[in-house]
């Protein structure tokens, strides 16, 4: 009598502890990587700089630009065309020479252009130099200039009487213009604002920054204004520099807008010609 044989045992399992362990692990480390390159799929973008690297920039603008957001002197009537107003040319009181729109630069073929545009006066014999990639003229008579910057919420404004206006009295002039688009007007007491030695073609003069509210063209307050005035005189002519600068305290590099734009304005007082016949 015969039996039938017995069935063979089971295979042994493959799954040992050390290979449930070893594939635990594994799924461990896909999960992980699965995580980490999630997280950085859904990382914002990098914040794309205001400016391109090594070049000074203003930030937004807080208003809008000097020439057309502060009034015009009322002895300087506004133009009937063009885009841009004519910026207040802070020329003293209602003696002012009336305002004529230029037709081109006055320019003669006195003195050498050395490093920038040059703007010259047909009478009273004086000029100075400008860049115009970072400067644009936008009003010009005989003794008066005005500027606005390219680059910055800025402006400029130079304006030339005879001697027999002294410096005291123009700066003076000047700040009754200042007051009707600044409000609020106080001296600027920080060290870092200060005017180290203030002159105008290397004459020495005088001068200060104020620190106050723009006002728009309807009177509205609409951002921090800076203004930093300077005159200087050679016994001919009295010249006074203004430069005008919205939301001075902003950062722009290392410095503050109102730092950049008036080193942009350095060139204005470097190549200050007192007497272009010389």
């Amino acid at each position: 009598m015969s039996f039938p044989s017995a069935p063979p045992p089971p295979a042994p399992s493959r799954s040992s502890p050390v290979t449930i362990i070893a594939m635990f692990v594994g799924a461990m480390l896909v999960l992980a990587v699965v995580g980490v390159v999630f997280i950085v799929l859904n990382q914002p973008p990098a914040p794309t700089p205001p400016c391109q690297p090594g070049q000074a920039c203003a930030p937004k603008p807080s208003l809008p630009p000097v020439s057309s957001g502060s009034p015009l002197p009322s002895s300087v009537p506004s133009p009937t065309a063009g885009p841009t107003a004519v910026p207040p040319t802070l020329a003293p009181g209602a003696t002012a020479t009336p305002f004529v729109p230029p037709t081109a630069t006055p320019v003669s073929d006195s003195p050498a252009v050395l490093s920038g545009t040059l703007w010259q006066s047909a009478t009273l014999n004086y000029s100075f130099e400008y860049d115009p990639e970072w400067w644009t003229l936008v009003n010009s008579t005989d003794d008066t200039a005005v500027f606005s910057s390219a680059n910055f919420d800025a402006q400029v404004v130079i304006h030339v009487a005879t001697a027999a206006t002294t410096v005291d009295q123009l700066i003076a002039q000047q700040l009754s213009v200042v007051d009707s688009f600044l409000i609020g007007r106080v001296k600027d007491t920080d060290d870092y604002d200060a005017l180290l030695g203030p002159s105008i073609g290397y004459v020495n003069g005088q001068g200060d920054v104020y620190s106050g509210t723009l006002l728009s063209s309807d009177g509205t307050p609409v951002a921090p204004g800076g203004v930093t005035v300077l005159a200087a005189t050679d016994g001919r002519l009295t010249v006074s520099v203004v430069v005008i600068v919205g939301s001075p305290d902003a950062q722009v590099g290392s410095g503050t807008h109102q730092h950049a734009a008036r080193n942009s304005a350095d060139e204005f007082l470097k190549t200050f010609d007192w007497d272009s016949n010389d």
